[in-house]
């Protein structure tokens, strides 16, 4: 008997724990929120380095001088760009950071901004991984069920107070934290 698709889902170990919580009838979205929140929080320090965070301070901050087309600010987006090369949430983050100062924000504001964008784009992204993984290991009943928890999970998530954690904006705890139960009453909310 197999383990469930989780098990061979060619995703990180946090995003397989929130595709077998999802598949699992025992936990509700809030249980699931955790899960994802720790996902979305590996993904960011294995693919947002600090360094590339110093970067975009600084592009950020040179962008108040530069104008928005000029020969300077796209070289130093292709350097970003660059060094943000195999890591797909650095990449968007950059881009969201671009669409950020077009709509006119700049700073601070730009940053908070396009890392919740990046942070929103990829947990639909992981979302939608692990509902085409369902679809070819399981049924597809089975895949939109996952997919609807998973996506009900995520629209639960503070992500604005994970962007502003992740950005050094805030350094509280993280927004949620998975509930230990150990004790013999813990067990699914009736």
């Amino acid at each position: 008997m197999s383990d469930g698709p989780h098990k061979s889902l060619p995703m990180r170990k946090a995003w397989k724990r929130v595709a077998e919580e999802a598949d699992t009838e025992a936990f509700s979205p809030e249980e699931i929120v955790p899960r994802v929140v720790k996902a979305l929080s590996d993904d960011w320090r294995e693919e947002v380095s600090d360094d590339q965070l110093r970067a975009l301070r600084t592009y950020l901050a040179d962008s108040d001088q530069l104008p928005l087309f000029s020969e300077q600010r796209t070289e130093m987006r292709e350097r970003l760009r660059h060094e943000a090369a195999g890591r797909p949430l650095g990449l968007t983050l950059i881009e969201c950071v671009e669409k950020a100062l077009a709509r006119g924000l700049s700073g601070e504001a730009a940053l908070e901004a396009a890392a919740l964008a990046a942070l929103s784009m990829h947990v639909t992204r992981g979302i939608r991984q692990v509902e085409e993984h369902y679809l070819r290991e399981a049924s597809a009943p089975r895949a939109n069920s996952v997919r609807q928890k998973a996506e009900s999970a995520a629209g639960i998530c503070q992500l604005d107070a994970l962007a502003r954690r992740l950005i050094g904006l805030d350094g509280g705890p993280s927004p949620h934290r998975a509930e230990k139960k150990d004790g013999l009453d813990d067990g699914v909310p009736l």
